[in-house]
């Protein structure tokens, strides 16, 4: 009887993460609140509609998720909807591989639900991971490759482009070096064409990018802006700064370095030493001692 009720168990709910992913790949309808609610404000105005619709499908979870898409550099649409997709594959993961291993593998029915415990807490983490590496990985490239950036910038504000083209040609350079960097330049040109000021723009930028080094150039071609000095001296001297705080970082890893070799060589390198060294000299010593070992 307990090995019926724990193959229900995992039956049911295979199949209802197999049912809602099912539902979301092939039945995108969307929000029914929303839509009755977008529905019945649209014959009053197309936009607002449109954005009571939005307010309601993006609340809570899911704009905190696409807040932390933004900051891994998903951007679209289907971005989201594949992350939802692949969360979703990871929960209903453990559940599958239970079942197959109960039925397939012979394994007990309590065996088959401990594993389905095991790889569900390991799954669980998956996505999550997987998210945090990406935005460390992304912000690591735009701190590495930012104070070129920036002398690329110089480069073309003296050559006598506008701040907005200068956005566009570092973009379309910037893309053989970084393609995080280029896709936040254009995409913050973008941003001001659809009719958002350069501030809201700037301000964006360094929400998605992270770091502290964006958030302070950002500051400080506001704060240029805003007292009228000239925009090539701000952004050469934040250049400078940037480098000479990567030189900074630099040296402090390799102060750091032999603090951290010194757990390596007391647990893995001085107990081989030891070995190859004393190993001769103690057999002798264990024969001599020891009657009958020789």
């Amino acid at each position: 009887m307990g090995e019926a009720a724990t193959t229900a168990f995992l039956s049911f709910w295979a199949a209802f993460f197999t049912a809602i992913s099912v539902e979301k790949v092939l039945f995108r309808g969307g929000d029914g609140v929303g839509n009755r609610l977008e529905r019945l404000v649209k014959p009053r105005g197309q936009g607002e509609g449109i954005a009571v619709s939005t307010a309601v499908q993006e609340s809570g979870a899911l704009r905190e998720l696409r807040e932390k898409l933004l900051c891994a550099g998903l951007k679209r649409k289907s971005d989201l909807e594949k992350f939802i997709l692949f969360q979703r594959i990871c929960y209903g993961a453990p559940v599958f591989l239970a079942i197959t291993a109960y039925f397939l593998l012979n394994l007990p029915a309590q065996n088959a639900f401990l594993v389905g415990i095991c790889l569900g807490a390991i799954f669980l983490l998956v996505p999550r991971v997987w998210l945090l590496q990406a935005t460390f990985k992304r912000r690591r490239e735009i701190c590495r490759h930012l104070p070129d950036t920036l002398d690329l910038f110089v480069v073309a504000l003296e050559a006598g482009l506008s701040f907005d083209s200068a956005l566009i040609r570092i973009g379309e350079e910037q893309r053989r070096v970084s393609t995080h960097i280029s896709r936040e330049f254009l995409y913050t040109n973008q941003q001001i064409l659809i009719g958002k000021t350069r501030e809201e723009a700037l301000r964006d930028l360094a929400k998605r990018c992270g770091v502290p080094e964006m958030d302070s150039l950002v500051r400080a071609i506001l704060q240029s802006n805003k007292l009228g000095t000239s925009m090539v001296k701000t952004l050469r001297a934040q250049a400078d700064a940037l480098r000479k705080k990567q030189k900074q970082d630099i040296h402090a890893q390799i102060l750091k370095a032999p603090v951290k070799l010194i757990f390596p060589l007391l647990f893995f390198i001085f107990p081989t030493l030891l070995i190859v060294i004393l190993g001769p000299s103690l057999i002798q010593i264990f024969r001599h001692l020891v009657p009958g070992s020789s």
